[in-house]
């Protein structure tokens, strides 16, 4: 039995890809310039030594981001024969730099077409959209129909919305709706019913959109809003056959999605789903997955969506920093559970440079990490498409090939 462990930091992008100009994020780096801030700001942080790292630096993380990039991020040199895995630096073929078009390409499905997007800063989805989705509630309107950042429009309409039940509609510049309630007065499985609903009518009026997003929240005792663990995505389901699905039917195996992995499926190709929040909490439960499913042919897939939520997108460099420092003490914990012939993957699904403008994704190269015991540590290249990921995947539990990618090892 194989097994395959793919960690995705969700946003950890290194280095601005060769089309990046035109999403305007040319010069975009989010390991690069976090790295930079760091050893620009370190007395004022109180730290001796910049980003430590060390791990992650073994696995070729830094030496990744050299490729792409033609430079160590600052103070993350090391030398080459040091590094204990294979690496990689891969650039996306898909139209878009969301989170669901990454992680389908990742497992062989990327995204030639356009999303639809709702594009208006102020009244951004169609008033028909919102009367028919009216109609099955009766909420007597609702507040926002924006473009905007999470944190912005809570504090905004967060306080109308818990007087008035209204639900809180926006957009942002990926091709999706979100829809923010408070969970104590509005209640979640409302909320879900909504986001339910609100996908039906889309997709219905054969809108493109990727995702529809429950955002729940509370007021705490000092007035804050805060975003709680109980985030929905509806997605729509993948056009084709991915490598999850294809270790399902070809080997019987089991498929184990970990955070919001299987919401980004619409839970295709997923046989155990579990939904937890929290750095420290998924690496918990990522580690005792490994520890407990060695009986079938698995994949446990695990995405640490905090790198994105709370400090990629909220422009925290210090938060994704210590973030990634506290990522990397854990990875002995996972190496040292890792039989023989596991094969483990550390990626990510594209950039969220904490230090660039505005609040959005940024279109970036990713890391491919890949470790196993006595693997050969080489450089294995720029990858033209994050596909070649599935590809390997694919070759490594012999099953059927993907339309896309190429297989990085032979293993």
């Amino acid at each position: 039995m194989k097994r395959v462990f793919i960690l995705l930091l969700d946003s950890l992008g290194i280095g601005s890809s060769e089309d990046s100009d035109q999403f305007g994020d040319k010069g975009s780096d989010t390991l690069g310039n976090i790295a930079k801030f760091c050893f620009f700001k370190r007395k004022i942080l109180n730290k001796k030594k910049i980003i430590k790292i060390p791990n992650l630096l073994k696995l070729g993380l830094s030496c990744a981001s050299k490729f792409s990039t033609g430079k160590f991020p600052l103070g993350c040199d090391i030398k080459f024969n040091d590094v204990i895995s294979s690496y990689a630096y891969a650039s996306s073929i898909s139209t878009s730099k969301d989170t669901l078009t990454g992680h389908w390409e990742i497992v062989g499905l990327p995204i030639l077409f356009k999303w639809d997007y709702f594009k208006k800063k102020k009244n951004s989805i169609p008033k028909f959209i919102l009367d028919e989705i009216n109609s099955k509630f009766s909420f007597n309107g609702w507040l926002g129909n924006c473009r905007s950042s999470g944190t912005f429009i809570l504090n905004e309409f967060g306080n109308e919305h818990i007087f008035t039940k209204k639900p809180i509609i926006y957009t942002s510049s990926d091709s999706v709706v979100q829809i923010a309630c408070d969970e104590k007065s509005f209640g979640l499985r409302k909320l879900y019913n909504l986001g339910k609903i609100t996908r039906l009518i889309l997709d219905r009026n054969k809108y493109k959109i990727s995702r529809v997003i429950i955002r729940p929240f509370i007021k705490d005792n000092l007035g804050n809003f805060l975003r709680t663990s109980n985030r929905f995505d509806f997605c729509i389901p993948p056009y084709g056959k991915t490598v999850l699905e294809k270790l399902i039917d070809e080997k019987n195996g089991k498929v184990i999605a970990i955070g919001k992995v299987s919401d980004i499926f619409s839970n295709v190709g997923i046989t155990e789903t579990i939904k937890i929040s929290g750095l420290s909490n998924l690496l918990d439960v990522t580690i005792d997955s490994i520890k407990n499913n060695f009986l079938k042919n698995v994949i446990i897939f695990t995405n640490f969506v905090d790198f994105d939520s709370l400090w990629g997108h909220r422009r925290d460099v210090v938060g994704y920093a210590n973030g990634l420092e506290y990522f990397d003490k854990r990875i002995p914990e996972i190496l040292n559970v890792m039989r023989k012939d596991d094969l483990l993957i550390i990626t990510s699904d594209h950039g969220c440079d904490p230090t660039w403008k505005g609040t959005d994704h940024t279109r970036e190269n990713i890391p491919i990490l890949l470790y196993k015991k006595n693997i050969k540590s080489i450089f294995l290249g720029h990858r033209k498409t994050f596909s070649d990921i599935g590809q390997t995947i694919a070759s490594y539990f012999s099953l059927s090939n993907m339309l896309y990618g190429k297989n990085m090892l032979l293993i």
